[in-house]
């Protein structure tokens, strides 16, 4: 179980990190790339997508993760 619990607490960490990189990966690219967002990036619908998506496959990893440990011991 303390095992469980630590594994868990890895993957929190690595799905936050992913998810802070992937979200500065495109602010900048989408603000460095003439026509894809720049100085009005964070009102562009394609932006705030990105984030919600990547936001959204972080949680469900992290539960698939989750039901995988459970299942597993």
């Amino acid at each position: 179980m303390k095992d469980q619990e630590t594994m868990l607490k890895l993957m929190r960490f690595w799905l936050f990190g992913t998810f802070v990189i992937v979200i500065a990966a495109t602010t900048v690219l989408m603000g460095t790339i003439p026509g894809l967002g720049g100085l009005a990036l964070f009102g562009t619908l394609r932006y705030w997508l990105a984030v919600i998506l990547t936001a959204v496959l972080c949680v469900a990893w992290y539960y698939i993760y989750k039901w995988y440990l459970g299942r597993k011991g």
